[in-house]
């Protein structure tokens, strides 16, 4: 036998194999659609994402936290906006369809379905995407928030109190004693404004101490009218009300009592966890604070986080501090920080997938192999005994390849046009498949089976499933370099060659 019939009959080999890959390929997607194997995958490697591991939730306690709050996550409009269906009567038949037949084939083999009361959920998820809605769920920035307004009405407190202080300790004369408590009455009006504002959402934490501070210039400006600076006590109140306002216009001082009023992810995140050296910052959020919507609202979030989930999440707030800033550049570098979080963990997921549908692929590939009888050893022998099919079916892949010379069988769109190609060759060439007579088992004169005969069928059988495992993909890249090999061993010598 020379090398142009071997590599004739590699490539009606392969030919077949590309064949029989496209029919796997298409019934893969086919199961992978009805039972949601990349959206069920998906939701899994989200819980697992969120215990810490494969070893995070031991617990049956926080095993339904996981899974709670990988619903919630699911629930969140961000993700559930992701999960969008096609309209129409053809469309929601087929999805109606498909749903059945997964909630039938559920129910067959005992397996939960992890979307709840849904039938589907999202296949692919933004990195961007799980980190807004992870952070919209548990509330972050609502309990930032909550705890800088606690502590930036525990500041006007304390400030006024000491500006009371001040005018207390003055010895005033009893005329001008009812102006200066007016003004202080005027000064605490202010700052409640101010503090209720911010409450409110209608400022910044910065803009509200720069408000805190104007107010508190023209209190010192109007009480120095009444105290004339000669004396002994408008020069004291002068000096003390300096020191006062220099907490708010110092850059130094502005920059320290940010970092007081503004609760840092970690130290936030350490309160979650509990740990014993922010107690303080616990009571800050329980202190009368248990018949509010909001605390109820977080306390229930917060008690519904796994500690896996709490640990994870501290060393990322740990991560986003390290560059500093305010609280809404910590958040978004924290956002960030879960992002590549996530992506990193779907890489580990997708890999994983990939394994499960690659040990999937070589199931279905042996029973297609044995389905349709393709016995690699008997194809063999049949192209290489054959030279009428070996020919056609080289002449059939020769012009397969040649209409598709750019084409990539990475999408469904590329898949189907070379499957309807290969469809009109099969109708005009019979391939060695199938359990015609030529294709049966050999018996013996008593109708028995030959031993050897059967284990060659079944080698064949298991060599043809884990080729057809490979993928359509992989034998039609291999079917167009080895045709262009061949093409180029047959080229012409060229005149300067000659």
């Amino acid at each position: 036998m020379n090398l142009p019939v071997i590599i004739d009959i590699i490539i009606g080999l392969v030919f077949i194999y590309l064949t029989l890959s496209l029919l796997a390929s298409e019934i893969q997607e086919l199961i992978a659609t009805v039972l949601q194997w990349r959206a069920e995958h998906l939701k899994k490697s989200i819980e697992v994402l969120i215990s810490g591991g494969s070893e995070g939730a031991k617990d049956s306690v926080q095993f339904e936290r996981v899974e709670y709050l990988a619903n919630e996550i699911y629930t969140n409009p961000i993700i559930k906006d992701l999960n969008q269906a096609a309209k129409g009567i053809f469309s929601e038949g087929f999805r109606s369809v498909t749903h059945r037949l997964g909630d039938f084939c559920r129910r067959l083999t005992g397996i939960k379905n992890v979307f709840g009361n849904k039938s589907s959920g999202p296949s692919y998820i933004p990195a961007e995407s799980f980190s807004a809605s992870l952070l919209d769920t548990l509330k972050i920035s609502i309990l930032m928030r909550s705890l800088s307004k606690t502590r930036l009405e525990r500041f006007k407190d304390l400030q006024l109190a000491q500006i009371q202080i001040i005018g207390e300790g003055l010895n005033l004369p009893e005329s001008t004693k009812p102006i200066i408590e007016q003004e202080f009455g005027w000064l605490t009006a202010e700052f409640n404004r101010v503090v209720e504002d911010y409450k409110n959402d209608l400022g910044s934490l910065n803009n509200s101490l720069d408000r805190m501070s104007e107010k508190l210039g023209f209190y010192i400006n109007d009480s120095q009218v009444y105290l004339p600076e000669t004396e002994l006590g408008g020069r004291e109140f002068q000096r003390q009300m300096a020191f006062v306002k220099a907490s708010f216009d110092s850059e130094f001082e502005r920059e320290a009592l940010r970092s007081q009023l503004q609760p840092s992810l970690s130290n936030l995140l350490n309160t979650v966890r509990k740990v014993r050296k922010t107690q303080g910052t616990v009571a800050e959020i329980m202190e009368d604070k248990e018949d509010s919507p909001i605390y109820k609202q977080i306390q229930e979030t917060l008690d519904g986080m796994p500690e896996s989930l709490k640990r994870s999440l501290y060393i990322l707030a740990q991560r986003a501090e390290g560059g500093g800033g305010d609280t809404q550049v910590q958040l978004q570098r924290f956002q960030k920080e879960i992002e590549i979080w996530f992506d990193q963990s779907m890489e580990r997921a997708s890999g994983v997938y990939k394994r499960n549908a690659r040990g999937v692929a070589i199931l279905l590939g042996t029973a297609i192999a044995v389905a349709a009888n393709a016995d690699s050893i008997n194809i063999i022998n049949r192209l290489s005994k054959d030279s009428m099919l070996r020919s056609t079916v080289n002449l059939y892949a020769k012009q397969l390849v040649e209409k598709n010379a750019s084409t990539k069988l990475d999408n469904v769109t590329s898949l189907t046009k070379v499957q309807n190609q290969v469809d009109r060759a099969l109708d005009n060439v019979a391939l060695p498949l199938g359990w015609s007579e030529p294709n049966r088992l050999k018996l013996d004169t008593q109708g028995n089976l030959f031993l050897p005969a059967l284990m060659s069928k079944l080698f064949g059988w298991i060599l043809s499933g884990v080729a057809i495992s490979m993928g359509a993909s992989f034998w039609f890249e291999a079917l167009s370099k080895i045709i262009n090999i061949r093409n180029a061993g047959k080229k012409p010598p060229s005149a300067t060659e000659s």
